[in-house]
């Protein structure tokens, strides 16, 4: 535990660890640091806020973490950081004094992230989610009263099954539905206008095309919705025939906090990256000036050396994110960006080449405030940056004689490389599905469809889905997907699961 004596020189060192990030050009902000006991961050990993509502899933989890913790020492963070309109973070109070300090100076990056970066600034603006997730868990307790604690499990279950089903788009403006058929009616007409005025025989060798028109128009005047919705929860709080007032309130709770968590998920690799970038310069800044002591500087370099220490099996944030931003400032020091340098064929030269642009600051910030980790993925995962981290696709296979996992590399291309990051940091591991008809065959039923990756559905998963879509539109819903290359329709009924070609 701190003593006293400790957390005065904490708090101390606190203030000297904003004004460098300043120095640096990092936007900084009040923040709410808490010292708190190993259980509570661990409380914190497991229900996401400093308070939140309760669910089954949140339990498990908390049972997982305190089980791993308390039989390995391991398995919490250094810190837990809320992107709040006044960020709050937790420090461990039994951790030791150095690490926090760093744990400090990470959480200033972060918060330089968060008051910058577009996406993260734009999922703050859905709503103040830790006065939601406060409101929420009094609001569904009384829920629980009224309707049964598993009324409303099975609504939140639901709901989670489908929260990250969102528009690709994080900018993406919701509209009504009778705005989107008026506009898609309106350009149907302009075309139907515009073959009425060709020549007469013109007109006759696109009297298909018509037709095709006027049946659009026709599926339009009834269609629901006039165009495919990715965003799931929203269409099914808009329009499920028999969910009650209370189910569409949970509903649009955790659609919120869904949307205002999402930019988090697409902006982690450089979120992390951004703020171990910043914690390891102001920490040797803090050496420098004589205000940590050795011992405090052996104790620093170990824990900093095994955040950031590459892994195989997984890409480490932590490793990658900073690289990231050092590669970056390196090649735009150099000038190695712009036509003359993307065109240049001689590889001896490229390597060489050295304008001493300076511009390599200016970059880092820019990749801070509007790039996403796919943005990142798609522009600086080249063939020098994959090969120089290591960042091979590996199978992870037991020796026979140790007994021990080792690593075979499966691929080195850094073209299929990047592409597997882009599509990985795009959907972030979940399949693309779109509502294309709410009223499928004239019967109220739910049509969906799978947008088809590469990737087929795993069984479980969709049938589990399914199972939720089910309990939210309470009758028949179906799954247009991919299996073996071949299209299949599944359906389930609220009994039974079934598959057609």
């Amino acid at each position: 535990m701190l003593t006293p004596k400790e957390l005065g020189r904490m708090n101390a060192l606190e203030k000297r660890i904003k004004d460098i990030a300043e120095e640096f050009g990092l936007h900084t902000t009040e923040i709410d640091f808490e010292v708190v006991s190993a259980r509570r961050m661990i409380e914190a990993m497991a229900y996401h806020f400093p308070t939140n509502i309760s669910h089954w899933s949140y339990g498990r989890d908390y049972d997982r973490i305190r089980t791993i913790y308390e039989h390995t020492g391991g398995g919490i963070p250094y810190e837990v950081v809320w992107n709040f309109e006044r960020p709050r973070a937790y420090l461990v109070a039994n951790n030791p004094f150095a690490l926090n300090v760093l744990t400090i100076a990470h959480v200033f990056g972060h918060v330089d992230f968060f008051l910058r970066n577009k996406y993260l600034q734009h999922g703050r603006s859905f709503a103040d989610i830790a006065e939601e997730a406060r409101h929420a868990a009094v609001k569904f307790r009384a829920y629980e009263d009224s309707y049964g604690k598993d009324a409303v499990e099975k609504i939140i279950d639901a709901g989670m099954s489908l929260q990250w089903h969102q528009n690709l788009d994080p900018f993406y403006e919701e509209q009504d539905e009778e705005t989107v058929r008026t506009y898609l009616m309106q350009t149907e007409r302009e075309r139907l206008r515009a073959l009425q005025n060709l020549s007469p025989t013109a007109r006759k060798a696109s009297e298909a095309e018509k037709k095709a028109i006027e049946t659009r128009l026709k599926a339009l005047r009834r269609k629901t919705p006039p165009e495919p919705v990715f965003d799931i929860l929203k269409y099914a709080i808009d329009r499920a025939p028999l969910l009650e007032d209370w189910e569409r309130d949970i509903l649009r709770f955790i659609r919120n906090q869904a949307r205002s968590l999402a930019p988090n998920r697409r902006t982690q690799l450089l979120n992390e990256g951004w703020a171990t970038y910043w914690h390891a310069r102001i920490m040797r800044r803090l050496f420098d000036e004589g205000l940590l002591t050795a011992e405090e500087h052996g104790m620093y370099l170990d824990f900093h050396a095994k955040v950031t220490q590459a892994n195989k099996g997984d890409l480490n944030v932590y490793s990658v994110g900073p690289a990231i931003y050092e590669y970056v400032k390196l090649r735009w020091d150099k000038g190695q960006f712009g036509r003359e340098y993307e065109d240049c064929t001689d590889p001896l030269k490229k390597e060489q080449w050295n304008t001493n642009a300076m511009k390599g600051a200016e970059k880092i910030f820019e990749v801070a405030e509007y790039y996403t980790s796919r943005m990142a993925a798609e522009e600086f995962f080249t063939p020098e940056f994959v090969h120089s981290q290591k960042l091979y696709i590996y199978e992870a296979e037991r020796d026979e004689e140790t007994g021990e996992i080792v690593y075979r590399i499966v691929t080195r291309d850094p073209e299929v490389i990047r592409e597997i990051f882009k599509n990985s940091y795009t959907l972030y591991g979940l399949p693309t599905v779109a509502v294309v008809d709410g009223n499928y065959s004239d019967r109220g039923e739910w049509y969906l469809r799978h947008h088809y990756h590469g990737e087929e559905l795993l069984p479980s998963y969709r049938n589990g889905v399914m199972a939720h879509l089910y309990y939210l539109w309470r009758r028949p819903v179906y799954l247009e997907s991919i299996v073996e290359e071949k299209p299949k329709l599944f359906s389930y009924d609220g009994s039974r699961h079934s598959e057609s070609t």
